[in-house]
């Protein structure tokens, strides 16, 4: 509930998927009584009814701490109490960021949850964080988003992922002063900082890890999405192209992806792309549970202790 699609038309999505899963797997919908009026779900499915639902334009903080009984707040807390072992929302970004710091215990020696995602390169998927939990950031901060990052791509197999400070250059003493102090702080990350990297070098395919305040690293992924819009109309649009543009499409747009994960704290929170289209939630819902089925909590955890940053 919250985001900017109807929530029927979510719940139908949804139920195509899940009916595909073996019955291991048991969802719940939160929501209010009247906006899945009709709908027959099935038995793997139960739905928990919540009376308030905080809107996009709801102060964030304010309205986790007032709306008890709302969707996201029932949501977290019952997450929190272990009663389900992901959420997945397309609800106001800071009102989930906000309900998470309030609901769930950090991961340890993380301060601040990040959002994590993962976009498309030359070669392979590289992970950026923060991409908006947190618009401004302090080089502590940042050195903490390096390790989750870190421990998220060793926990994807990755066994020295290369860690870049996004900047407006490579020299060490480009950027802000809380840039240049990451920089110092991240090289005890040793041979994995390769150092400040700029906006072009995202996509090359040779960096597993961008580390990046909220404000920047939301821009940095808005922008790559909407050049990615851009370039799959340019194609379309001309006739004089043959082939199947069908891979090309699940490669560059962005609802194609899931969401990003909120980084950090004590639970699988999955915060689903802002449209909230049917096709982000079932690709959401897809990347959850292979998150659930590898134990990612458990594996990020250890990554982090091993780091001993």
């Amino acid at each position: 509930m919250g985001c900017e699609t109807q929530p029927i038309e979510i719940a139908n999505a949804i139920i195509g998927l899940v009916n595909e899963l073996p019955d291991t797997y048991q969802f719940t919908f939160f929501c209010s009584s009247d906006c899945l009026e009709g709908l027959k779900p099935p038995s793997k499915i139960t739905i928990q009814e919540a009376s308030e639902v905080i809107l996009m334009s709801d102060d964030p903080l304010v309205a986790v701490r007032r709306k008890k009984d709302s969707s996201l707040c029932i949501a977290t807390q019952m997450l929190k109490n272990g009663q389900i072992d992901a959420l997945i929302s397309a609800c106001n970004t800071g009102a989930l960021i906000a309900a998470a710091n309030l609901f769930l215990p950090k991961l340890p020696d993380i301060d601040r949850p990040a959002l994590l995602t993962l976009m498309p390169t030359m070669k392979h998927a590289v992970a950026i964080l923060d991409v908006g939990a947190n618009p401004g950031a302090k080089a502590d901060h940042l050195a903490q988003y390096a390790a989750i990052g870190i421990a998220y791509q060793k926990s994807r197999d990755i066994e020295l992922p290369k860690v870049g400070l996004l900047n407006i250059g490579s020299e060490e003493g480009k950027g802000t002063a809380e840039t240049r102090e990451a920089y110092k702080l991240m090289q005890q990350f040793q041979s994995m900082f390769i150092g400040n990297i700029e906006g072009r070098d995202v996509f090359h395919g040779d960096i597993d890890v961008v580390v990046t305040d909220g404000f920047a690293g939301n821009v940095l992924l808005k922008t790559a999405e909407g050049i990615a819009s851009y370039i799959l109309y340019e194609i379309e649009k001309d006739s004089g192209i043959s082939g199947n543009l069908d891979s090309l499409r699940k490669r560059l747009h962005y609802a194609e992806y899931p969401g990003a994960i909120v980084a950090g704290v004590e639970g699988i929170v999955m915060k689903c792309h802002g449209d909230g289209s049917p096709t982000a939630f079932r690709e959401s819902l897809k990347a959850t549970i292979q998150l659930l089925s590898q134990d990612f909590l458990a594996r990020i955890k250890k990554e982090l202790e091993l780091l001993a940053f």
